[in-house]
């Protein structure tokens, strides 16, 4: 059991130790995240950015479907029924407040031709993670590598059949519960804690590479 997502973010950075110091780029997930992401960073000397990804949640035939819409557009969902473009469009736009909200300006990250470690706190349905990998394939990047603390087996399996590298510490047949209980300390992240960890992983880098210059 992890003591909290900073802890399961160096646990992650241990069984990345090749990427450290090279031209990967970290792709943390907020809000949880975030925390797990910078942990990964720091100890690997690795520039953080983030992908936002929003929740969707519709009733059809008395049914809740839910789906995941980064901020590139891109959705996942167990349904094979897609997601409205008006919906989508609502999802784009929050996600661009949150954003602006993160990182005090609303510009995405270009992922062509680089090296992404995704990094998350975990997956439980898998949503979250399937939309961000599917968003980075349509950017064309060198290399996906997601790393995660715990996940269930079909996320690790999707995983494995869609990226280059999987990276996942503990892995479940499949959840009985929820991700939460991986961890002794999993507090909610608030959107103020995201923005600080943001900065915090950009002026740390910027520090370390400026002062080496």
């Amino acid at each position: 059991m992890f003591y909290d997502r900073y802890e399961a973010g160096r646990d992650l950075a241990e069984k990345l130790t090749e990427y450290t110091g090279s031209d990967a780029v970290i792709c943390a997930i907020p809000r949880g995240g975030i925390l797990t992401g910078l942990a990964v960073a720091k100890r690997l000397d690795l520039p953080m950015k983030i992908m936002i990804v929003g929740t969707v949640e519709r009733v059809s035939l008395e049914t809740a479907i839910h789906y995941a819409v980064t901020e590139f557009g891109t959705t996942a969902s167990i349904s094979d029924e897609p997601l409205p473009e008006s919906e989508i469009e609502k999802a784009l736009q929050q996600a661009k407040q949150k954003r602006r909200a993160y990182t005090d300006s609303e510009d995405i990250p270009t992922w062509k031709d680089k090296t992404v470690i995704v990094v998350d706190d975990g997956a439980e349905s898998g949503l979250t993670i399937k939309a961000v990998v599917m968003s980075l394939q349509e950017q064309k990047p060198e290399k996906v590598i997601v790393a995660l603390p715990a996940a269930s087996a079909s996320v690790v399996s999707w995983l494995h059949k869609h990226v280059d590298e999987v990276i996942v510490i503990k892995t479940d047949s499949e959840f009985k519960g929820m991700i939460h209980e991986h961890f002794s300390h999993y507090p909610e992240v608030f959107d103020k804690e995201v923005h600080v960890a943001y900065w915090h992983a950009k002026h740390v880098y910027e520090h370390n590479h400026n002062s080496t210059t």
